[in-house]
């Protein structure tokens, strides 16, 4: 959190997951020890979040589903698309758009045009549906969402992110997150394990 105070980032969490089994290494849920000024006593690693771009693996994972390739071309060129709340824009981050690449660089680029894009292409259904079986059960909320989904526009746990994750590190098997409690007494000998 230091290295990110002059950003004004004043809270974090962090989940470590071990993958293929589930058990929780670490979880962190706030890093503030419940100063009101800087989030409180919220448990940023269990309270739904937007995670951002975190959901893009998960979109080409189902557009791998649906015949794309790892070299499919997709279009990162300036789009507008109608919805109902009106036209809708994306950008990159870098606010530049780079033409026709492949799937894998537009995923290892985080590039938003062209995940909007597939988004557009393959359904909202076609995400969610990939998502819930990645244990992503917040994203429950289907007609709020559009196609800023895929650039964060849900919300879900981040350890339910994490184990999603785990599951991608595992070669694809979900494995339902655990915790072990470790009690010592004031001697530091072990009680429960």
């Amino acid at each position: 959190l230091q290295d990110l105070a002059r950003r004004n980032v004043t809270n974090g969490a962090v989940v470590v997951l071990e993958p293929g089994s589930g058990r929780i290494l670490t979880m962190v849920g706030s890093a503030t020890d419940g100063d009101p000024a800087h989030g409180g006593a919220i448990n940023m690693a269990l309270e739904p979040r937007q995670p951002g771009s975190a959901l893009k693996p998960l979109l080409y994972g189902a557009a791998f589903e649906h015949g794309y390739t790892a070299a499919t071309p997709l279009l990162d060129v300036p789009t507008t698309f109608s919805t109902n709340q009106g036209p809708y824009a994306p950008l990159n981050y870098d606010r530049r758009f780079h033409g026709v690449v492949p799937l894998r660089t537009a995923l290892a680029s985080s590039f938003n045009v062209p995940a909007v894009r597939t988004l557009d292409a393959l359904g909202l259904q076609a995400l969610l549906e990939m998502a819930h079986r990645f244990g992503l059960t917040t994203l429950s909320d289907v007609e709020s969402y559009g196609l800023s989904l895929t650039l964060g526009g849900g919300e879900v746990r981040l350890l339910d992110l994490t184990s999603a994750y785990s599951a991608l590190a595992a070669g694809g098997e979900l494995s339902h997150p655990y915790a072990v409690a470790r009690v010592r007494d004031q001697q530091g000998r072990m009680l429960v394990q």
